[in-house]
């Protein structure tokens, strides 16, 4: 499984993850202004979110680089159409 990191410190609060994540792992703490893993077994290793955050503050362990797939919501739409 997955294990995923929210480098607090470097965290901006932004929620691009939270809105570019096909699968809904994260919510923001508006109470911190921080990004928060909520559901990280549904975590498809895609990293969308790593490639949107615009501070790099999320870290992915246990991941394959043959599932490094840039995935967003739309694209997500269609492939459960087909699958």
């Amino acid at each position: 499984m997955v294990k995923i990191k929210v480098d607090e410190d470097a965290c901006v609060g932004c929620g691009s993850c939270v809105e570019d994540c096909p699968n809904d792992v994260y919510e923001l703490d508006n109470e911190h202004g921080k990004t928060v893993v909520m559901k990280e077994e549904d975590c498809m290793a895609c990293l969308s979110c790593h490639e949107i955050c615009p501070a790099q503050a999320l870290e992915h362990e246990n991941i394959h680089v043959a599932k490094r797939l840039y995935i967003d919501r739309k694209v997500k739409k269609a492939l459960n159409k087909i699958i």
